[in-house]
């Protein structure tokens, strides 16, 4: 019962701060942009016509198709509803990752100021649960802004095309699992430096360096452009050591296309992984401010 008092005064706290009601307000207008901008009319299971802020479309000339599908009749409702939703990942996703961050960043540095630290620590709740219990609310509000997003456009494709992808939500819950990685290292961040600008600035940091890192991992022949031995073994050793210590971007947002597509699972491995780095980040934290004294 302590622990959910600290989970709902998380909630308060970004309610009073407007942050929840500006992160809510930028998807509840996006899904109803959406609604109202899409029409469509399906006859036999293809796209008869396409209407985008008025504009006339049609569906796709004969032949066209999207992820193997389509044919004499047009662009099917299917692939066309994925292809919308492969769309939706691809802008909306990283979006919605960066409005989270910028929702969650200030729960640990506004944590530590003088008088809310203190009054934190005299309720009888140790440390770790104390500091976790906020990490949890930052991961719960993300978590629904994110299914609320994912729910409420797959709702309105569904209506508007009579077509549901359960792939779709899926894909928007992994997103969660990834955004809760990166809060990991956003809190340990906060808590060493005491400042939501810099949380944000480092998280950003990581994602970056994460995509970067990738290209060079995929690649086994990049290190004979090296030639000193011992700075080819560092260099493949810090690019080893970031891929696998780092939340994958891009190995995610693959895996949220192949659930949207239905052309596979999620990586379970990749996932892990990036699990395991986000706890490791977090578990560190928690650590420190558990000894640490305020």
């Amino acid at each position: 019962m302590k622990l959910a008092a600290i989970l709902i005064d998380t909630a308060r706290e970004l309610l009073y701060r407007k942050t929840l009601l500006v992160y809510f307000g930028i998807v509840t207008l996006t899904l109803l942009v959406f609604a109202v901008a899409l029409q469509t009319d399906v006859a036999g299971g293809a796209i008869a016509s396409l209407r985008i802020f008025g504009v006339q479309g049609h569906g796709a000339p004969s032949g066209m198709t999207f992820g193997g599908e389509g044919g004499d009749a047009g662009l099917s409702a299917d692939a066309f509803v994925r292809g919308m939703q492969l769309a939706v990942a691809f802008v909306l996703y990283p979006l919605g990752i960066l409005l989270s961050v910028l929702a969650t960043a200030s729960l640990v540095p506004r944590m530590l100021e003088k008088g809310v630290i203190d009054l934190l620590l005299s309720k009888p709740v140790s440390r770790p649960a104390l500091f976790l219990s906020r990490y949890l609310g930052g991961v719960a509000v993300a978590t629904v802004n994110l299914v609320y997003l994912v729910g409420g456009l797959g709702l309105i494709l569904g209506l508007k095309t009579g077509i549901w992808n359960g792939g779709f939500l899926a894909s928007g819950l992994l997103m969660a699992l990834y955004f809760a990685c990166l809060l990991g290292f956003s809190v340990l961040v906060g808590l060493l430096s005491r400042s939501t600008t810099v949380s944000i600035m480092v998280v950003g940091v990581i994602y970056f360096v994460s995509l970067f890192v990738r290209l060079p991992h995929q690649n086994t022949d990049w290190p004979m452009l090296i030639t000193s031995p011992a700075w080819r073994l560092g260099t493949q050793a810090l690019i080893e050591a970031l891929y696998h210590g780092l939340p994958q971007s891009y190995d995610f947002g693959q895996m949220a296309a192949r659930l949207i597509l239905r052309q596979g699972g999620v990586a379970w491995g990749t996932a892990f992984n990036s699990a395991l780095s986000g706890a490791g980040a977090l578990a560190l934290a928690t650590f420190l401010f558990a000894r640490r004294d305020f």
